[in-house]
């Protein structure tokens, strides 16, 4: 329908080049639909062309001449030239696959899971060139996997391939990572992360959080979870032993990172923290006293009095935190009017770090509310509502 550049037997181009600036006001020179015509002759012509790949692949692979290395060569991944080879050996005796895709009608990856499914079996061959133009890549991938049953050799293959890593990112202040599991283990940690997500509900006229930050709050959920479970059985939540450096000039540290003071506030409530006074090189100088600012035998009184999270709807009972609900950087005290359990999940969206305040009357199981701490006229007619009552109210 349009000029485009010619190419040589050896597949390069005949000695033109291409403005790509030029080609978009070329295009945009015509309608939609002369457009959207273009954009389908070129994937049809791709698709020519990658079954000539494959033609010219399987002669090579007759020959001796191709292995794992074309993938460097190719800029791929091995797994990606192993399956053309695997695809291209099969078309040879897939004609109707062959056809469909030379008629544009199969993806690469529709068609190198048809041919997966083919066989041999010239039925399957017509089958899957009539239906697999209408199958998703992912459902014939599903397809694939469920016509072969593994053995117990592959199922030990997938438990020894089971991995998890971590590293921190010290510039970004982030620990990062990546883990394999293998078949059940993988749908059981779905299912329940899954179920997780789903549960982590925005406050009321606020929009949901995105799914990856719900699937990152859940994984660390899992991990204080069990943390819990290990802990203080009286307290029901676990006591961390935070080492926290204090240089001479900049942020405290937790584990090389640094950390917001008002991070550093939130977790001072659970944790047992032992300070490290450290030089301008890092070098220990003087190493504190290990210290709890609140009590156990106070933290275990908040958790028995409250029973579960005190965010607003939410029913989580264990891996409970203690929170000032007036923060403690703004002259909160750590009496028990002042504070209140709350799960994980919710302590990091509470003031000071986060947008929201839990205020009121923590000895009313109703009595506690969430105010966005930019709310100023609320906030004032509460605090005059405080000091009129005094502590007393709470």
């Amino acid at each position: 329908m349009f000029d485009h550049e010619s190419q040589g037997s050896d597949g390069t181009s005949d000695g033109r080049s291409y403005d790509y600036g030029e080609m978009l006001d070329e295009l945009r020179c015509h309608t939609s639909e002369s457009v959207e015509l273009v954009r389908l002759e070129a994937v049809a012509e791709q698709r020519w062309w990658h079954l000539r790949e494959l033609a010219a692949l399987r002669v090579l692979d007759e020959r001796g001449k191709v292995n794992d290395s074309q993938a460097g060569k190719d800029g791929t991944r091995t797994r990606d030239i192993r399956r053309k080879r695997a695809t291209a050996k099969n078309l040879a005796k897939q004609p109707k696959l062959a056809n469909a895709a030379a008629k544009g009608k199969l993806s690469e990856e529709q068609l190198a899971h048809a041919s997966a499914l083919a066989g041999e079996d010239p039925d399957e061959d017509e089958r899957w060139a009539e239906d697999a133009p209408d199958w998703s890549p992912e459902d014939l991938a599903k397809k694939v996997r469920e016509q072969r049953t593994p053995t117990a050799e592959v199922g030990a293959a997938r438990r020894a391939a089971r991995e998890l890593r971590f590293w921190w990112r010290q510039d970004h202040g982030m620990l990062d990572g990546r883990f394999s599991l293998p078949d059940i283990d993988g749908a059981i940690f779905e299912s329940v992360v899954n179920e997780m997500i789903g549960r982590m509900r925005p406050v009321k006229g606020q929009p949901w959080d995105t799914r990856e930050h719900r699937g990152a709050d859940a994984l660390v959920e899992l991990c204080r979870s069990y943390a819990a479970r290990r802990g203080d059985e009286a307290s029901g939540a676990p006591a961390p032993h935070l080492i926290v450096q204090v240089p001479l000039h900049g942020p405290a540290t937790v584990a090389g990172v640094p950390l917001p003071d008002a991070m550093v506030e939130r977790l001072r409530a659970q944790a047992k923290v032992e300070p490290v006074l450290v030089d301008d090189d890092g070098e220990p100088i003087i190493v504190g006293r290990v210290e709890s600012v609140l009590s156990e035998k106070t933290k275990r009184v908040v958790r028995q009095r409250d029973g579960k999270c005190r965010w607003p709807g939410c029913d989580q009972r264990v891996g409970l935190e203690v929170h000032h609900l007036w923060p403690s950087s703004w002259d909160g005290p750590d009496e028990l009017w002042n504070l209140a359990a709350v799960c994980w999940h919710h302590h990091h969206q509470l003031a000071p770090q986060g947008r929201w305040l839990l205020l009121g009357n923590p000895n009313n199981p109703a009595g506690l509310s969430l105010i966005d701490r930019d709310d100023l006229p609320r906030l004032a007619t509460l605090a005059a509502d405080q000091a009129r009552a005094g502590p007393s109210a709470a």
